[in-house]
This record gives structure tokens, sequence and C-alpha cells, in this order.
């Protein structure tokens, strides 16, 4: 239940943001905003206020602003007709600033969420900075009736060299385990004393996709990187989101091919993915949540900025397109195009969502 509270707050917050961003967009250009809604389905409360009706909803997994001359008007006929009233007045860059508003809202509190979690814990540096706070490699804890047991390696054996890797930190003697085929040679230091142990490495019938020696390890020293003030956290987290939107958009892509073939993606996550991440750091603090909420509105940033129809990006392409034109598409043909769109993101959200159950069943 906590689980399901703490996921709800941090959708309704993004959701809330995102769309009072889009109001006070549309109130900066002379739009008038008829309601503001917090969630969807059937009206809990409602009240005008500076001329908009602001509701409370029965379903909080979203929300929206009704903006008058966003959607064609029917006549007596039930023909459709270009609206003549609100947006459609507007130029494109007045369209544009309306519409990017909720994209902009959304990456600025990604920026101060983990601009708050760096100054809080600095430990998270070594994310957005890759600063370096792990160093060298020990053995946590040996599994019986594994191959490390038999080679003869004890926990607290500290990990001298894997390889030819020498000093190897704990993520680099993992990555040599997996990928080493021959043989596996590790120097080990015992009570003073260097230990060599050597075997054919991956060994045979494993069993398992991913050969494991049977060991935990773990790094020989952990440095917390240093602390900096809010702005400059500010400024790295900055840096880090612009650094990494290349490889979120190819994950982007590469998750949506996954989810076509019916495999569980790394590379997007569905709401079972989400709640799942919201458990894990719920259970470790709060410094984690916030961190999760953090990605969570730069990845709803990112991916409200594509150019798919339905999508803020989507319409700013299409208002753009209309723009070069010099003259809109029929009446009603521009709605049809978002809701191809948007029925194409639901579509691939729910296989996504699909695949996450299908896979703990099979788990």
């Amino acid at each position: 239940m906590l689980t399901a509270i703490v996921f709800l707050l941090i959708l309704t917050t993004a959701v809330v943001v995102h769309e009072l961003a889009h109001y006070w967009n549309a109130k900066s250009v002379g739009l008038p905003v008829r309601s503001f809604s917090v969630g969807m389905g059937p009206v809990l409360f409602r009240r005008m206020w500076r001329g908009t009706e602001w509701r409370i909803s029965l379903l909080p997994i979203g929300g929206y602003v009704d903006i008058p001359g966003m959607a064609p008007k029917q006549d007596e006929m039930g023909n459709y007709q270009h609206p003549d009233e609100g947006f459609a007045t507007k130029n494109v860059w007045e369209k544009i600033w309306v519409l990017i508003g909720g994209v902009i809202a959304n990456f600025i509190l990604a920026v101060v969420l983990l601009a708050a979690v760096i100054t809080a814990d600095p430990s998270f540096r070594t994310l957005t900075a890759g600063i370096q706070s792990d160093f060298g490699a020990k053995i946590a804890s040996v599994e019986p009736g594994m191959t490390a047991e038999d080679l003869g390696i004890q926990a607290e054996d500290v990990i001298l060299k894997v390889n030819s890797v020498e000093d190897p930190r704990a993520s680099q003697v993992t990555a040599e385990i997996r990928s080493t085929t021959g043989t596996l040679t590790l120097l080990l230091e015992r009570s003073g004393e260097e230990v060599t142990v050597s075997t054919p490495w991956p060994p045979e019938n494993i069993g398992t996709e991913v050969p494991r020696l049977g060991i935990q390890i773990a790094p020989l020293t952990i440095e917390t990187p240093p602390s900096i003030n809010f702005f400059q956290a500010m400024g790295e987290a900055v840096t880090f989101y612009v650094s990494v939107v290349p490889e979120s958009l190819r994950g982007f892509v590469a998750g949506i091919g996954e989810a076509a073939r019916g495999q569980q993606s790394e590379n997007v996550a569905g709401i079972v993915g989400i709640v799942g991440a919201v458990n894990q750091a719920r259970q470790v603090g709060i410094i984690p949540v916030i961190a999760l909420a953090a990605f969570i509105n730069f990845s709803l940033a990112l991916f409200n900025l594509l150019p798919i129809p339905g999508l803020d990006g989507g319409r700013i392409l299409l208002s753009a397109i209309v723009a070069l034109r010099g003259k809109p598409f029929k009446p009603g043909q521009e709605e049809f195009i978002h809701f191809l769109g948007f029925m194409s993101v639901l579509a691939i959200m729910l296989l996504i969502t699909f695949n996450e159950v299908t896979g703990l069943f099979r788990n």
C-alpha cells in the first residue's frame, strides 16, 4: 500500500507540474483556460477561480487543461469546422510556447530534485559527475559447492589482479569473470601472502547463461565524493541530463523493438517496472525515492518531446507543418492524426506492461 501511495504521489506531482506549466504559458499569451483537472474521469470537486474551473477527478492517473481552440467545432449538421478562437488564433511561436511548457517544467523539476539529492548525499555524484568512489576489490563471501570453494578462495581475500587487470574494481572483476574464455587467473592477498588461483573458464555444463565463480565481490574501500552546494549541484544535474539524452533515445528505440518481439526490456519500463523501482527505492530511504522521482520527471520530459502525434512534441511538429504550409489541415484531420499517435503510444505502453507481467510469471 505504501509503495502505491509513493508511486501515485510521484506521478501526480509530475503531472500537476506539467499541466500547470501549460496553464501558465497559455495565460502568458492571453489564452483563457476553461478547466484544469488533477486526475481523470468523474469530477469529485470543482471550483471556479480566475475564469478557470479547477477540478479534482476520481482517477489519480493523469490530468489535463482545457484550452479553447485546440479542437475543431461542429456545426448544426455535425460537420467539423476550423476553430476560430483561442489557441487557433495564435501564431506558431505562441503555440509552441504553450505546448512546450510541460516539457520545460518536468525538466526543471528533474534538475531541482536531482540537485537536492546530490546536495544531501554526495555519493550520487558517482553517477552524475562520473567520480570514482570505490577502489580495489575483495571476496565478501564464497558460495558452498561452487568453483571458488574448490579453488580454495576464501572470504576476505583481497583481489590484487584478475587476468591482466591489476588492482581491479569490483565491477572490473565481474566483467572479467563474465567475458573470459580460456583461463581465469586471480592473484589474491591472504594474511599478507600472495596466492594465485587459476582455472579453465568458463566451466563446462555451468547450467546458466552467465558463468558464475561462486563469489560475492565487494569494494575494498569506498570514498564519498566531495560535497557541493545546491547551485553547483543544479549545474551538474543539467550537464548530466543533457549528456544522457542520446543514450536515453537509443534505449527507447531498442526497448520498443524488444517489446515488439515479446521480450522484457531493460531499456524501457511500464507500470510494473516503475512500481517495482519505487518499491526498491522506498525500502532504502527517502533520498533514493527523490532520485527516482527526478529520473521519472526527466523521462517524461524527454518522452513528451518526441515528435509523435498525441504527445507535446507531435503537436509542436504539426503546428510547425501548418505554419510552413501556410494553411491548416482539413477540419478534424489533425485531431485524427493525434488520435492515431496516442493510440500507438498506448499500445506500446500496454505491450511493455504485458511483457513485464508475463516476465513475472516466468520468473
